[in-house]
């Protein structure tokens, strides 16, 4: 990450600091219009979460405003390098009790000094966590064949999200938001919807979509897994119908680690084979007593990992 303070971008004209939450929560015209900028900042500050600004002297919290003509500026971060159009609107934080901010915190205004406590445990929890399972997932991944585990997990916990990722590049596309999906998913987006806002608690979040020709899509469609599925619904498929459910991937297998679980959007026959529609969303379950998964939890829930969904393509040739 470069120096905060002073940054100036070049391209909007001001000293905004993007970070991975506004990126990710941008609609698809939001972000090309805002594309060139983030892409600046990316090159020469890099993009921080929401979290490493908090209580950072070097920026300046902004709350949202409305503009003179009527058009509302959403809440952001700004370099702190002398007053901004905006200066008027950045609050005086609340107290707790004892003297500390509330504002700085994602705890309410009630909290007492026993939460504050509290969360910042879990806040140093979930930044230890991630930092470990970072190093062990880098280290230990590509030498045992998990590349697109680790590359899965990179999209999570890197500084720049799942933007400007090479992984994506040559395998997928990457869609701002669930709203961008192209019309070949306006039949399976409410159940995109629910599948997201129930891991996530917010749609608003970034997609990948990976093809057919990729290497995670080709690995999928030669497992174990995926010919137990076409098999229990063989009869269905070659009688034409479209099938939906889901399978789980077992072992500790480079598609375990990457996806553990995948539902089926769409499985359907055509000729000698089955195109197969896959959905997952890059979390870890609450509940999962594996220690690694915990520690994963852990990040996810303190802000550390950014979430987003997958969606793979892949084509089944019928034995």
């Amino acid at each position: 990450m470069g120096k905060l303070k002073n940054f100036f971008n070049i391209i909007s004209n001001n000293n905004r600091i993007y970070t991975t939450e506004d990126i990710g929560e941008m609609s698809g015209n939001e972000f090309a219009q805002n594309e060139k900028a983030i892409n600046y900042q990316m090159e020469n500050l890099g993009v921080p979460r929401r979290n490493d600004l908090v209580n950072n002297s070097d920026v300046i919290f902004v709350h949202s405003y409305p503009r003179s003509d009527g058009t509302k500026v959403k809440s952001h971060y700004r370099s702190k390098n002398g007053m901004t159009d905006a200066a008027s609107n950045i609050e005086q934080p609340t107290m707790l009790e004892g003297g500390i901010t509330y504002n700085d915190y994602p705890i309410n205004e009630n909290a007492t000094i026993g939460d504050y406590f509290q969360h910042q445990i879990n806040s140093t929890n979930g930044f230890l966590n991630e930092k470990i399972l970072n190093f062990l997932i880098n280290m230990g991944g590509y030498p045992m064949n998990q590349n697109d585990a680790v590359e899965l997990w990179n999209m999570a916990s890197a500084s720049t999200g799942i933007y400007n990722n090479d992984y994506i590049r040559k395998n997928g596309v990457l869609y701002n938001d669930l709203d961008s999906l192209t019309s070949e998913y306006a039949p399976y987006k409410t159940k995109i919807k629910d599948k997201v806002k129930s891991q996530f608690g917010d749609v608003n979040v970034p997609g990948v979509v990976l093809h057919e020709n990729s290497n995670v899509a080709n690995a999928i469609a030669n497992s174990k897994e995926m010919r137990q599925f076409i098999k229990d619904h063989y009869a269905d498929l070659k009688s034409g119908k479209e099938i939906s459910g889901s399978f789980r991937f077992n072992g500790f297998t480079n598609l375990h680690n990457a996806f553990g679980s995948l539902d089926v959007l769409s499985a359907k026959a055509q000729g000698d084979y089955v195109n197969v529609t896959l959905l997952d969303t890059y979390d870890f379950n609450k509940d999962d007593p594996n220690p690694f998964v915990k520690m994963g939890r852990s990040a996810q829930e303190t802000g550390k990992l950014n979430p987003y969904f997958t969606i793979v393509k892949c084509r089944y040739k019928l034995r």
